[in-house]
């Protein structure tokens, strides 16, 4: 959406209780302001910003304010919404509160862009996994610079955003603003950003990271451990994930079936691999396990993998694979 700025927006917000919020674009600016930049929503959102980086998915810490505005830091009683409201209590009635407060259940989602109608978007929401459609229809306006007038030339990508309740009673919901849309052949790879769904989870350091004993003590059992044994006992089976696919410049989603067998000693000079059917079903790729992002990123798989990534990171590829060009990297 980097064009939205040259977008107008539309007519009017629809939805709106009470005129305090006829513009609920600017509201959603103040209360982002007054999270980010007043005490204490200043050091939490800072403090959250540091643990995604150093969670699970670092690559996505720059979702952490959207998701720190709607949710605020994971087991913290402290609520942006529910302090900026009590702060705003001559400002918005006591319905116009009750709907700010919906902003609170915002979830976020992936969902394929439909009709823009006057001011409001059709989403359908969308599976990643099986690339199709889910759940039920949702008609929203959305927060964004230029409101839903954006999505007029985005009809059949796939957004991934945060999607809250607006006006139940018209069935309107309220698309949060902040999100990444691409091509349908390109959304698996948005598949990690529905982690979000479990802040607690993916704001949680991995266990060699929690301390300089911690990750000695690790380190010194991956240098001794068989791996290949280790898989089998840690990995079920099937289980989808982002991989490198020969001949496709982005990453592809693929169902991975087993764990290809080998010997401790093969193993340890070549690494540890996986088999996946290719894209047509006929061939079978095989993946290295340093080269996968398991989609369930709170599952068992995705921690072994993981730690796995880690242990390569420490002590570089498998001396048979020295030399040979690497690929996707996960850490």
């Amino acid at each position: 959406m980097l064009d939205a700025v040259n977008v107008p927006p539309p007519p009017h917000w629809p939805g709106a209780c009470d005129a305090s919020l006829s513009r609920p674009d600017h509201v959603k600016f103040e209360l982002a302001t007054f999270a980010q930049d007043r005490r204490p929503g200043k050091a939490k959102l800072k403090q959250f910003e540091k643990q995604i980086a150093n969670g699970l998915l670092p690559e996505i810490e720059h979702w952490a304010m959207e998701e720190f505005f709607w949710h605020g830091l994971p087991d913290d009683d402290w609520h942006p919404i529910d302090t900026f409201l009590a702060q705003h209590e001559d400002r918005f009635s006591a319905v116009a509160r009750q709907q700010l407060s919906l902003w609170k259940q915002a979830r976020i989602g992936a969902y394929e862009i439909g009709d823009v109608r006057d001011s409001s978007v059709t989403f359908y929401e969308w599976d990643l996994v099986e690339a199709n459609r889910t759940g039920p229809v949702v008609q929203a306006i959305t927060l964004n610079i230029g409101g839903v007038n954006v999505y007029r030339k985005m009809g059949g990508q796939i957004t991934v955003t945060y999607v809250a309740p607006w006006a139940p009673d018209e069935n309107l919901f309220c698309g949060m603003g902040y999100g990444v849309t691409v091509p349908k052949r390109l959304a698996p790879m948005l598949s990690p950003l529905l982690g979000l769904r479990k802040p607690d989870v993916v704001a949680r350091p991995w266990p060699w990271k929690e301390s300089w004993a911690a990750g000695r003590e690790y380190r010194a059992q991956w240098r001794s451990r068989d791996w290949q044994t280790w898989f089998e006992h840690h990995i079920e089976f099937p289980f989808d994930a982002l991989v490198d696919a020969p001949q496709h410049a982005a990453k592809q989603l693929r169902r991975i079936d087993e764990l290809i067998a080998a010997t401790p000693e093969q193993a340890r000079q070549f690494g540890v691999y996986f088999a996946a059917p290719s894209a047509d079903g006929k061939d079978v790729m095989v993946c290295g396990a340093s080269t996968l992002l398991p989609v369930d990123v709170g599952s068992s798989n995705m921690a072994a993998i993981a730690e796995y990534q880690a242990y390569r990171d420490q002590v570089g590829p498998p001396p048979g694979m020295r030399g040979q060009p690497q690929f996707m990297k996960f850490k």
